[in-house]
C-alpha cells in the first residue's frame, strides 16, 4: 500500500467526520441568533463585557455530536476582571445541571441566558457557590448580576 499525502489523509478524515460526526442541525441558526442577541445587548447601551474564556475541558466521544451518549461532564473557567468564574456543566439526558464557583465569593445573581429564551437563575452563596439544575440543552450564555453599583456582564455562548 502506497503513502497517502497529507490531503488525501485530510480529506479521508474529513469524510468520517461528515459521515458519522455530522454538525447538529440548526447549528448556524442558533449561532445567528446568539450574534443577534449580543447585538441588541449591545444596542441598548448596556455596559456589557464579555468574559474571557481561560480554559476549557472535556472528555466528549464525539467531536460534534448531540447524543446523550457521548456528553459528558466537563468544565469552563471564566475571567473577568478580578471575578474568577469556575463551571461545572453536567448533562443528564435532555437537561444539564450547571455548578459553579465564584472567587471571590461576593453577592451576585448568576442568569443563564438560553438560546430558546428561557431564563434560570440562582443566588451566589457566601462560600461563592451556585447551582442551576435542568437548564434544557442548546446554546447558552451566564450573565452575572453584582449586587453593587457596577455593571452586569455576560459570558461568551457555550453549547450544554
Amino acid at each position: 500500500m502506497s503513502e497517502m499525502s497529507r490531503e488525501q489523509l485530510l480529506a479521508v478524515v474529513r469524510s468520517v467526520y461528515d459521515d458519522h460526526d455530522p454538525a447538529p442541525s440548526g447549528l448556524v441558526s442558533r449561532m445567528q441568533g446568539v450574534a443577534r442577541a449580543a447585538a441588541a445587548d449591545l444596542g441598548f447601551d448596556m455596559d456589557v463585557e464579555l468574559m474571557t474564556l481561560l480554559e476549557q475541558s472535556s472528555t466528549l466521544a464525539g467531536t460534534r455530536s448531540t447524543e446523550a451518549a457521548t456528553r459528558s461532564v466537563y468544565t469552563l473557567r471564566f475571567v473577568h476582571g478580578q471575578i474568577d468564574l469556575l463551571l461545572r456543566v453536567a448533562p443528564d439526558g435532555d437537561s444539564s445541571r450547571i455548578d459553579g464557583w465564584v472567587v471571590p465569593p461576593e453577592p451576585i445573581t448568576v442568569r443563564v441566558l438560553h438560546d430558546n429564551g428561557s431564563v434560570h437563575g440562582a443566588l451566589v452563596s457566601d462560600s461563592g457557590r451556585f447551582d442551576i439544575p435542568d437548564v434544557p440543552l442548546g446554546l447558552v450564555r451566564l450573565r452575572l448580576e453584582p449586587h453593587d453599583d457596577r455593571p452586569p456582564f455576560v459570558t461568551p455562548s457555550f453549547e450544554i
